[in-house]
């Protein structure tokens, strides 16, 4: 009777009408439209304030006289439990529908992510009703609507003070962290988090009881110990929120994971003693307070105070600390950067260095511009740096698909829904055109404001005349398909089924391969093809995992099947692996003619590189091609340390297996031994002028990592001298600064 009472009324009834109205809303989008962490984030929401409006407004029937005895209350109670846990089923039909219909395979995680945050969150706001209405029965819903509502923006001044881009929360569960890190898995932070945030509800409800028991004369011991335990357990939760992985201050990490720390002129860098980073901590800070020099002269920045650089062990651990994995980033508002230094120069430093500057003439108090595509648009052009080519070359490329509305786009929001790699790159050159045209200083108006009315013309008219300029920029016929195979991928935004998923899995395959776990590599990298069939990287990733797992075989077949669907570039990079299984098996000869084929295609330098090794072993035979054969036939460094040293004992003339060796030192930091094992390769002589150039700029960065920056100027000297393409030209004029710049510096 009572229940039916709640369910047929005409607030409830309404209630759930918007509810579900909402929940179909939701429906027409990508990526939060089906059951998963999206949907289930966004829809807590609005249940939150919905079942507080309902135990709110119902909890108040306590006060006809039938009510007042504890097991009436306590049906009260269950009845509303159930109403509002019976509203919380329509929007997860919904998801789940629209999971089933467009044939998402994220469904088994999206009920997870449904228990886990809707569910919870119905609980624990039904109870925040309950008591805001047995307290205030006639602003209880009014005080549940303010508590909510500071919980939300409890969450947001976390993520705006402290130094983590993820947060958990009672109310929509957890904000993840950077975008681009684009797997979400269930983990056991989360899973304990909203089992405390069950108990926060619980203890609610225990405090109603007691408060009811004392006032009508039914308060039990059991009542008050229940209430004391809860509260006593809770609030030791929160004391050991850090070894729980709920929340991290900057005192936890400096004082617990990143231990050490050196201070130069404008920076404190924060690095974890004992690791390869505070053997080259005093490399690292030249690092930076290089990058500083450059980005103060470019950016015309007078900058105040110092800078807080995080060094992390490795990106496990910046994600646990600050939720960020593959994704390098920095705080604007808090002038701080966290970063993992697998290599030297960082490559991403300069970047995240000058989001960081830039805040000196960004919004006050935010650091930033209103313009997401200005934001990212002004650190590619500041840094400046390119793999194969400029900014401006790529985008002359990426811009004959791309109409002045598309651009328009990616200045604001759909910055994010554009592939990355895209949005970066056309938004670098388009800010470094306008720095270059009209100088920094207006651009810098334009960064706080967002208004392009700072240069007096229309957006569309400054998009017209970067367009023509980039018309003029000259770009080799090599960049289109190269163009192809580095801006063909789909950001998460546009992949129309299991994006989630098919994230997760290729993370899952990356991590089990760098593990050295191929065969679950190998699981998941299939399971990936099942999803999106024709995804090149995935191909590409499984054949490696044929490969190095031995099955050459499988690599001939897998290759013969798959190669037909790929662009240019893809397909030439499977063809390697095809050539380097039939090396394996032997059959030299064919290898030799796939190899031979791919100097003539269109490929990245690393793979072409790597070629012409094979060949130059190839061509000499005998001991030499069977030692460089396995060398490229294995993952484990100890193998191919041990094929190198081989060649080198017994052919002290072969120059590339110096050079390999000295790779091998220079990856792994050893720079002293790098430039030993490439000054002999150098010496000798090797078999290609990219070989020659490649082991020029290694050279070079491992003479200056040691302080011989006159031997270091030399060796980038002479890649100015061969003539080079521009990226690569770039790089050398940067370090031959960077080593005057230092070499000056010491000596004063």
């Amino acid at each position: 009777m009572l229940l039916s009472r709640l369910l047929l009324s005409k607030k409830v009834l309404f209630v759930f009408l918007i509810v579900v109205i909402f929940s179909l809303f939701l429906t027409r989008f990508s990526l939060i439209g089906v059951l998963g962490f999206e949907f289930s984030a966004v829809v807590s929401v609005v249940l939150s304030f919905a079942s507080a409006l309902i135990s709110s407004d119902f909890v108040n029937l306590d006060l006809e006289k039938r009510f007042v005895t504890r097991r009436r209350f306590s049906d009260l109670i269950a009845f509303i439990f159930f109403v509002n846990l019976f509203m919380a089923f329509f929007p997860f039909l919904i998801g789940f529908l629209s999971s089933l219909i467009s044939k998402d395979c994220y469904i088994k995680e999206g009920v997870l992510f449904y228990l886990l945050i809707p569910v919870v969150t119905v609980f624990f706001s039904t109870s925040i009703g309950l008591v805001a209405g047995a307290f205030f029965p006639k602003r209880g819903f009014l005080i549940s609507t303010v508590v909510i509502t500071a919980l939300i923006l409890a969450s947001l001044w976390r993520l705006y003070s402290g130094p983590s881009f993820f947060s958990y929360n009672p109310i929509f569960g957890f904000f993840p962290g950077p975008i681009y890190d684009e797997a979400i898995p269930i983990t056991h932070t989360l899973v304990v988090y909203r089992i405390t945030v069950l108990l926060w509800g619980v203890l609610l409800l225990s405090v109603l009881r007691v408060v009811r028991g004392f006032r009508y004369g039914m308060l039990s011991f059991f009542d008050i110990i229940a209430l004391v335990v809860l509260a006593f357990g809770l609030y030791i939760s929160h004391l050991k929120k850090e070894e729980l992985g709920i929340a991290y201050t900057r005192s936890y990490i400096t004082g617990n994971v990143l231990t050490g720390s050196i201070e130069t002129k404008h920076f404190i860098i924060y690095y974890a003693p004992g690791t390869s980073d505070a053997k080259r901590i005093e490399l690292i800070a030249d690092d930076h307070e290089w990058r500083y020099h450059q980005l103060q002269e470019f950016l015309g920045v007078g900058f105040k105070g110092k800078i807080r650089s995080y060094i992390y062990p490795s990106v496990e651990i910046r994600k646990k600390m600050v939720g960020a994995a593959n994704t390098t980033v920095s705080n604007p508002i808090h002038k701080e950067i966290h970063l993992v230094y697998s290599s030297f120069p960082h490559p991403l430093l300069k970047h995240e260095l000058a989001h960081v500057m830039a805040s000196e003439f960004g919004i006050k108090g935010l650091g930033i511009s209103p313009k997401v595509g200005l934001i990212e648009g002004l650190a590619v052009a500041a840094d400046w740096s390119s793999d194969l080519f400029t900014p401006h070359q790529w985008s002359k490329v990426l811009i004959q698909g791309e109409d002045e509305a598309s651009i328009r786009r990616m200045l604001g929001v759909g910055f994010w829904y554009a592939p990355p790699r895209k949005s970066y790159t056309l938004m670098g050159s388009f800010c470094r055109y306008l720095i270059d045209t009209y100088g920094i200083e207006r651009f810098k108006e334009l960064y706080r404001t967002g208004r392009f009315n700072v240069y007096e013309k229309t957006l569309e008219e400054l998009i017209s005349e970067w367009r023509r300029f980039l018309e003029h920029i000259e770009v080799p016929s090599e960049i289109w398909p190269l163009a192809e195979y580095k801006f063909g991928g789909l950001s998460l935004f546009q992949r129309d089924r299991c994006p989630r998923k098919v994230s997760s899995l290729k993370e899952e395959g990356i991590k089990a391969f760098k593990d050295g776990d191929l065969y679950r590599a190998k699981v998941a990298f299939q399971n990936v093809l099942s999803l999106e069939e024709g995804d090149p990287e995935t191909v590409i990733n499984l054949a490696y995992v044929y490969y190095f797992s031995g099955d050459y075989m499988e690599v001939v077949r897998f290759v013969k099947r798959r190669a037909g669907s790929l662009k240019e570039v893809e397909r030439n990079i499977l063809e390697n692996i095809r050539g380097n299984a039939l090396w394996q098996m032997g059959r030299g000869k064919e290898a030799r003619v796939v190899f031979e084929y791919l100097l003539q295609r269109t490929i990245p330098p690393e793979i072409k590189r790597e070629i012409e090794i094979k060949l130059s072993a190839m061509s000499l035979g005998g001991d030499i091609e069977d030692r460089i054969r396995q060398y490229f036939g294995s993952r484990e460094k100890i193998i191919q340390f041990a094929s190198l040293e081989e060649v080198i004992r017994y052919f002290p003339d072969y120059a590339p297996a110096y050079h390999l060796l000295g790779k091998m030192f220079f990856n792994e930091g050893y720079y002293k031994r790098a430039s030993l094992a490439l000054l002999d390769s150098e010496s000798i002589g090797l078999p290609s002028k990219d070989l020659e150039m490649e082991n020029l700029r290694i050279l070079g960065v491992s003479l200056f990592a040691v302080g011989d920056y006159n031997g270091a100027i030399k060796r980038f000297e002479q890649i100015l001298d061969m003539g080079t393409e521009s990226s690569l030209k770039d790089y050398a004029l940067d370090f031959i600064e960077r080593c005057i710049w230092v070499r000056d510096r010491e000596l004063k």
